[in-house]
């Protein structure tokens, strides 16, 4: 079987990226070939069944970009339909026209509510809402995912989450028969706990073996709460405890260096920017602090927890739902709330031996979800519906 793929970029970097440049080689692996069409290509496939096609978007507004990558899709999709009515077309965003639809971001209206949470203050958050209202991509976004949601010829939705599933029925004409939980996954052949990395990376960082570190990684810094958690961090320097935070990833990197130094954090914080060796920063931690604002899935949860990480993550995180309370890690119910992460952390700071548990149980549970599972299970959707 031909399967054709739809995303705006093909890479490494990035939760969605991830899986689709590694569930393009699971697939090529298994004899599907396999073709990506891509606005941006930044990386090379690593399999001879994989080809790869870039599609020209002109550097217009954010908002046609989108209407105009949708629109080619569609063009495109439907030419192969007809060339190779046999083939499987999978959309993973901003596409309107597949067999098979990977909601990985979760419903827009539903991330747009959460994302004015990012701004503080109440005059940012009028600013940031003035300015979708007034936003193309925002309509844009509104649009084609109606299109998606609604289309009878739709075969099935893959959610990561019961999270997302939620938001999808909740706001749109939908069969609940059609949405399929797929949980996100991790490579337990990169992220396990290794005392070796463990020991030099810390020893890099100027950390010593006995200091409980504080770690959180993420793409989208505002959006995954890193303010909240700096006030929460600076919340718990004042009261006198001894730890680390290493913050990992990319987002608004000037606000939060310039936040870091205002709050005198720079003895506490450790701010390490984009990194390729990210599992040396979760085996470098012992729990990982994900205050997140909206996130369907949470990979980075998954990869910590993979490496003995004990997870303090979000309600409105889709990892949370394999997380317990007290079993293999916290939850946070308001992650705009500093007072309350920094409470999550005390609880941690004050009981070791209560952090060496959830470390252990984190471990258990993510052991349980191979990387080979998310990409078997979508490839069982194929074979069923497409």
């Amino acid at each position: 079987m031909n399967i054709v793929i739809f995303y705006k970029s093909y890479q490494q970097y990035g939760g969605q990226e991830k899986v689709i440049y590694n569930l393009s080689h699971y697939l090529s692996e298994k004899g599907y070939r396999v073709t990506v069409y891509a606005a941006k290509i930044k990386d090379k496939a690593q399999h001879k069944n994989i080809t790869l096609k870039k599609i020209f978007i002109p550097p217009l507004p954010r908002g046609l970009r989108t209407l105009l990558f949708a629109l080619i899709s569609y063009g495109q999709a439907k030419r192969i339909k007809r060339l190779h009515p046999n083939a499987c077309i999978l959309g993973f965003g901003k596409t309107f026209y597949q067999d098979i639809y990977r909601s990985d971001g979760g419903v827009h209206k539903c991330y747009f509510k959460r994302a004015v949470l990012k701004y503080s203050t109440p005059a940012r958050r009028r600013v940031y809402k003035l300015k979708k209202y007034l936003s193309m991509s925002h309509w844009v976004n509104i649009f084609i995912e109606k299109l998606t949601f609604e289309n009878k010829n739709l075969k099935a939705i893959v959610a990561p989450s019961e999270f997302v599933k939620k938001q999808i029925l909740e706001n749109f004409n939908v069969d609940p028969k059609k949405i399929v939980i797929i949980r996100n996954s991790v490579n337990l052949k990169r992220f396990y706990p290794d005392k070796i990395i463990r020991k030099n990376f810390r020893r890099e960082l100027k950390i010593s073996n006995d200091e409980i570190v504080f770690c959180y990684v993420s793409t989208n810094h505002r959006l995954k709460g890193l303010e909240y958690l700096l006030k929460a961090t600076k919340e718990l320097k004042e009261k006198g405890y001894k730890f680390k935070l290493i913050i990992a990833g990319s987002g608004d990197d000037k606000f939060f260096l310039k936040l870091i130094k205002k709050l005198n954090l720079l003895s506490v914080v450790i701010y390490l920017g984009k990194i390729k060796d990210i599992e040396k920063v979760y085996n470098a931690g012992d729990i990982f602090v994900y205050p997140s604002l909206f996130d369907a899935s949470a990979s980075v949860t998954l990869e910590a927890m993979a490496c003995k990480n004990a997870p303090i993550t979000s309600i409105y995180s889709g990892a949370n739902e394999i997380v317990k309370t007290k079993e293999n890690g916290l939850l946070i119910e308001d992650p705009a709330n500093s007072e309350e992460i920094a409470s999550k952390m005390e609880i941690l700071l004050k009981n070791h031996s209560f952090v060496q548990k959830l470390k252990k149980k984190a471990l258990e549970t993510i052991t349980s979800y191979p990387s080979s599972d998310i990409f078997s299970k979508i490839e069982d959707v194929i074979a069923n519906r497409c």
